[in-house]
């Protein structure tokens, strides 16, 4: 049995009673979503509903709460496993046609890696006015961000489309294993405040750990933001095009076309121990049994994934 006592001086019985009756969806479990997960667990959450495709690899471990004997199980199910029934577990993508996994949800947590799928996020949760907490992490630092529908901007007002280059992933530039747990720290912090009913600005938080530093920016509501002032949620009905060829490689196309920066992504890639090919036009290499090829334009081939879950994982791993 749980013991909350030391929550009581802080948010009193009443307060610890509306996280036990509270439900919280998690998009992504990995070194954020897990970490989320747990904390939330901890402060007394009643359901925490977990949405993640992906497997748990032995490179995860160092950033997340999963253990050795959790490697090749999908990362929802281990947190089920480590957490008890709190969590509910869904192994497959967030995205336009599984919406209704987060239904009735009174908030969401971004654990994602993924820049499009955080699109997803935006354009449910404003449609349906459930308050949603934007996480991100690279390298030595983070960034993150409460959206209260109606009231503050939303991630569009701060992003207004995915950029034409993609971002750096923490596959590609790496990441501390000190990172993760701080922005789910706040990321919590943020959500309990929202769950009992505290006003939250709409200021994004901004960390680095190398050396120490923190902001906070306002980030005002655009007055054009075609999700939440114009109602137009156009990320809940595109996405990622993924197409399986006759010789089993899969294609996966961007919603919007990319400028990579192909000598970058080499030199990251070598770094990362990787052994590649550049060309003019795309570049190559291999991961486990997948053979890689992206292209300038943002489009990627894998030849030898398992399936077109695989594919789009790695799509995720660098390409952001």
């Amino acid at each position: 049995m749980r013991d909350f006592s030391r929550h009581i001086p802080i948010i009193g019985e009443d307060g610890q009673r509306v996280l036990m009756n509270s439900t919280v969806g998690i998009v992504g479990a990995g070194a954020l979503g897990s970490h989320m997960a747990v904390m939330l667990h901890r402060v007394g959450i009643g359901k925490i509903i977990v949405v993640d495709r992906d497997m748990v690899e032995p490179p995860d471990l160092p950033r997340t709460v999963y253990r050795e004997e959790d490697i090749g199980k999908p990362k929802a199910v281990a947190l089920a496993e480590i957490i008890g029934e709190t969590v509910e577990p869904h192994v497959d993508d967030f995205n336009p046609s599984t919406l209704d996994i987060l239904e009735g949800v009174d908030i969401v947590l971004d654990g994602t890696d993924n820049l499009l799928t955080r699109y997803v996020i935006n354009d449910f949760c404003v449609r349906e006015g459930i308050p949603w907490i934007y996480a991100g992490v690279l390298r030595t630092g983070g960034a993150v961000m409460p959206v209260i529908p109606g009231k503050t901007a939303c991630f569009r007002c701060y992003l207004p489309a995915p950029p034409s280059t993609p971002p750096p992933t923490c596959t590609v530039a790496g990441i501390m294993s000190y990172v993760p747990s701080l922005a789910a720290s706040i990321a919590v912090s943020l959500a309990v405040r929202v769950l009992l009913g505290e006003e939250v600005g709409g200021e994004i938080i901004y960390f680095d750990l190398s050396p120490v530093k923190f902001d906070a920016v306002e980030v005002p509501r655009r007055a054009d933001c075609p999700c939440c002032v114009h109602g137009k949620y156009e990320f809940l009905s595109g996405g990622l095009r993924v197409e399986e060829m006759c010789d089993s490689t899969i294609q996966i196309v961007p919603p919007v076309r990319m400028r990579v920066d192909l000598a970058y992504m080499e030199e990251r890639l070598r770094a990362a121990g990787h052994d590649v090919l550049r060309t003019e036009h795309y570049i190559r290499f291999r991961e486990g049994d997948a053979i890689i090829t992206i292209f300038a334009t943002g489009r990627m081939l894998i030849k030898g994934a398992e399936n077109t879950g695989v594919a789009k994982n790695l799509y995720a791993r660098y390409m952001g």
